[in-house]
């Protein structure tokens, strides 16, 4: 049942209209004011508003106002109910938001046609607007697992291939091997040929290999030279080998690139489940470790893991154990990557990163120790820290005169199960003095989905608190542009994997056109990452994002050296 609100200060004439409303089966909410109309518009969410108060003496325009500046009534059809006729007023309603209006006197009949039809032309256009969203997201979902140059499964598919294959040889006691090749002399195709003969010769490759391993088996291209195979139940090692040596001779053969056939070399390295190891991550580094050790051999060269060979890992304890001291011996530093305000080239923001100088190791990956912090529950009082520091270097800012700007701040899983986030975020503004509005919270796909309904209620908490939020890696995860709408969100940040060589693929370039266009509609600011080019910048320019982020932007950088920028 379509649920309406109707909003008209005289009491008789509204009650005839619910009456005749309800008799055509719709659900009839009443105001009588503008302020009752907007809280009930925000509370029910209607289907359709009708605005009736010009017919009592009052005035439409300040409660359409009203509707106007609520994102979540954007798309929520209207229909004036007056009795002036001026072009200059509906003039005024329509760029308010008002989608049709009634001339008093009207009939019955004439209002309930007037319901009908704008309810059956909003109903087409998110008809329309769904199956747009579900094709996007379905390409969204292909870009994110798959490499766009090969079509084959990228390194997140991979991985998912890899514990399946895994999953079943455990309870069938059999074998997985994991081979990881490389193209010995991509580098120098690219550089005397050109990037484009370079991608010919790696889409090459990938037909080759697809060509000649058991349709079991699943090829992945990981980054530039470096692709991967699993290969689930091999009988044995010598038929592992058959393989490893089919992939040479075929990759050996001359590839026909435009204007010249060339030759390249490979070398391939293997790791074995459960033979090497009964762990994914120690299985992929083993493979590594073996190519890695096949590349110093001779030319065309494979090779299997060996206990003797360097792996590299961590010493997690010992990482753990420095980690608890980090903080206490100030060993932390916030970086920021510049944002840039695509129109103008101004500099609007940046990412707060932090980065770990030990004493004695030096520099610190967070891909090390970001993982370990989440893990023991560190991340907390990290991300305070982190959070605390980002708003006292603004408010420094502020002091020195420097025009403000939005800095991001990224949530982990963790951080979102935290129920006393929203008060020590509180604390920190109200101390620092810092409007909220120049915090931004980003929070990705994955993060939000492992309890989405614990995470909704601490964003709603914090959008409260007037602190702008984020989802970031967007196409990476779970969420759909439809389900964007049901988030208290105001800022969508697109993935590298979409941007990167967006002047060189005619398919991202229409799915970001698309998806900046939508998330606009949604009221959305949009941020792209992973900006390496001009060629890049200009296309994004030309599809009206918002935000660029990424090395063509600047690199992460120091606060002394991102206020220089500002």
């Amino acid at each position: 049942m379509r649920k309406l609100l109707m909003i008209e200060a005289a009491e008789d004439a509204r009650h005839r209209r619910v009456s005749l409303l309800c008799d055509e089966g719709y659900t009839v909410i009443t105001a009588a004011t503008a302020d009752e109309g907007l809280r009930a518009a925000l509370q029910e969410l209607p289907d359709l508003i009708l605005c009736g108060l010009d017919l009592s003496g009052g005035d439409n325009t300040a409660l359409l106002e009203g509707l106007n500046q609520q994102l979540d009534l954007s798309a929520t059809p209207i229909i004036v109910l007056t009795h002036r006729s001026d072009r200059d007023y509906w003039r005024k309603c329509t760029e308010l938001g008002a989608d049709d209006y009634l001339l008093s006197p009207f009939s019955g009949e004439e209002l309930c046609a007037a319901i009908t039809a704008r309810l059956r032309k909003q109903d087409a256009l998110t008809q329309r607007y769904n199956t747009l969203m579900r094709h996007t997201a379905e390409r969204l979902n292909r870009l994110a697992h798959y490499d766009s140059l090969t079509d084959l499964p990228n390194h997140h598919l991979l991985r998912q291939r890899l514990t399946q294959a895994v999953q079943r040889a455990s309870h069938g006691n059999q074998r997985v091997a994991l081979i990881a090749l490389s193209l010995d002399r991509l580098r120098q195709v690219n550089n005397t040929l050109g990037y484009p003969a370079g991608d010919t010769l790696l889409r090459a490759t990938a037909r080759r290999l697809t060509g000649i391993l058991p349709r079991s088996t699943a090829v992945a291209r990981l980054t530039g030279n470096q692709f991967a195979i699993v290969l689930p139940a091999p009988s044995d090692r010598a038929a592992i080998r058959a393989i490893a040596e089919d992939i040479i001779d075929s990759l050996s053969r001359a590839f026909s690139l435009p204007g010249q056939e060339v030759f390249v070399t490979v070398s391939v390295g293997i790791s074995l489940f459960p033979d090497d190891t009964d762990d994914i991550n120690t299985l992929m580094r083993q493979a590594d470790a073996a190519l890695d050790w096949a590349k110093h051999q001779k030319s065309n060269a494979y090779q299997f893991y060996r206990p003797d060979m360097p792996v590299i890992s961590g010493d997690e304890l010992q990482l753990e154990t420095w980690l608890r001291y980090a903080l206490e011996r100030h060993e932390f530093e916030v970086c920021y990557q510049p944002k840039q305000h695509i129109q103008s080239g101004r500099i609007a923001g940046a990412e707060a990163l932090i980065r770990w100088q030990h004493p004695d190791q030096g520099y610190i990956s967070p891909a090390r120790f970001v993982p370990l912090a989440e893990e023991t529950g560190l991340i907390v009082p990290v991300g305070d820290w982190v959070l605390r520091t980002v708003c006292q270097q603004m408010a420094a800012w502020r002091d020195r005169g420097l025009p403000p700007i939005r800095v991001a701040v990224n949530l982990s899983s963790v951080q979102l199960n935290q129920a006393h986030l929203p008060r020590v975020i509180e604390t920190i503004l109200t101390e620092t003095q810092l409007p909220a509005s120049q915090l931004e919270l980003e929070v990705t796909e994955t993060a939000l989905m492992q309890d989405i309904e614990s995470a909704l209620g601490l964003l709603h908490q914090l959008r409260a608190l007037g602190v702008k939020l984020a989802i970031d890696d967007f196409g990476t995860g779970y969420a759909s542009l439809g389900y964007l709408r049901e988030l208290p969100i105001d800022i969508l940040k697109i993935d590298t994997c979409f941007v990167h060589h967006l002047d060189r693929d005619p398919k991202n370039q229409a799915i970001l056109k698309r998806v900046i266009a939508m998330a606009h509609d949604l009221g959305l600011m949009v941020v792209a990452e992973g900006v390496e080019t001009e060629a890049e910048l200009a296309l994004l320019k030309d599809y009206d994002c918002d935000l660029a982020q990424g090395y063509w932007i600047g690199s992460p950088m120091p606060a002394t050296d991102l206020a220089a920028r500002l």
